[in-house]
Parts: structure tokens; sequence; C-alpha cells
């Protein structure tokens, strides 16, 4: 983690040491939405946020929606995030448009008018996440330029980037098998691998 990107959730940060009340929405698809588990990483993340930090008020809500591409996120953007007006937004997305042939150019331009139309509105701030390695290698190559196209836009933009895939990658490397991390057949985070997620995300708080 890049210590540059803590300057991306000052404001969030303080508010919450000041034990102020803070919202949060993570915007995204069945990565945010946590498929097929009890527990995805915007419920960790906020356990972890509120026993570093005992006084804050955290609400965090969760937006995110299985299958959804960028199109689906950005068409439901005013409902499922603006209308908290939220403090901080992390936004996810990358394998469904991967999977389903979306365009890297059309990739990018959704998530652009995502970070303009926050900026418009609430003026939170944003972080960008990339998602997981996946266990089907075609797939895993092909995704990886989504990623990437992830990081192009956060630095663009200069909003937040939180580099999952790396996360994750580190791990391997240090002897975790990406097949314990998981959901068998799934292509999908199992609880373990969503809590590397939200220690990930805690490195800026």
């Amino acid at each position: 983690m890049d210590e540059g990107q803590k300057r991306f959730v000052e404001k969030t940060l303080k508010d919450i040491q000041n034990g102020c009340s803070v919202t949060i929405v993570a915007h995204g698809d069945s990565i945010t939405a946590g498929f097929a588990v009890r527990r995805g990483f915007p419920s960790f993340w906020r356990e972890m946020l509120q026993i570093k930090y005992p006084d804050a008020r955290i609400e965090l809500i969760n937006s995110g929606i299985s299958g959804d591409t960028t199109i689906d996120g950005l068409a439901r953007l005013d409902w499922s995030v603006l209308s908290y007006e939220p403090d901080l937004v992390s936004i996810n997305f990358g394998i469904n448009d991967c999977v389903m042939g979306l365009g890297l150019d059309e990739f990018e331009l959704n998530l652009v008018q995502m970070v303009r139309r926050i900026r418009a509105g609430p003026g939170s701030e944003i972080l960008l996440l990339s998602s997981q390695p996946l266990e089907t290698p075609p797939y895993d190559r092909l995704v990886q330029d989504y990623y990437q196209a992830v990081r192009r836009v956060a630095s663009e933009m200069d909003v937040g980037f939180v580099d999952v895939y790396g996360a994750w990658m580190e791990r391997v490397r240090q002897g975790t098998p990406l097949s314990s991390l998981i959901i068998p057949g799934l292509d999908h985070p199992n609880e373990a691998g969503y809590k590397i997620i939200a220690e990930e995300l805690m490195k800026l708080f």
C-alpha cells in the first residue's frame, strides 16, 4: 500500500478519529455484495474500523449487487450511492464487465462518470478497488487488464486506489494457497479472502 493513498481518505479519517458520524457506501458487484458468504468485506471493514475507533459512529451501506457491470453501477448511482450523501465511497467493478465483454474504453468511461457524478453531488471521498485473482487462468489474464484500467482511472481522476489483486498475490507468494481464499468453483472470495480486502482498506485508516 502506497502511503500517498492515505490522503484520499483524510477527511473521513479525521471525522472517525473525532467520533463524528460517518457514512460509507460500498458500491459494486457481487464482490462487494458478498456473494454466497455470510459476511463480505464491507462487514469486516466496518467491524475493524469500529474496533480501532470505538467512539466513532460509522454507518456502512453495502450497495453491491451480484452480476452488476459498470453500466448497472452508473444507472443506479443516484439511489444506491448519492442519496446517502456519503463521506466516503468505495467502487469495485470489473469482473462482470470483463466476462460480459464490455470494452475497456467503455469500462473506464463508466468509472470516470461515476467519479464525476459523486464529485458533483455529495463530493464524497472516493476509493477505487481492483478485485481478487481468478482461479480460471484465461479469465485471470483477461481481468487484469480491467484492474489496470481501474488503477489508471484512479490516477487520472486523482482518487484513491486499493490494489486488492496485489494484496491477494502477496499472500499467495507468502505461501497461502489461492484455493484457500476462494469458494470452490465459484471464483468468489470466501470469508478469509474478504478479510484480506478489509485489511487492505484498513491500511488507509
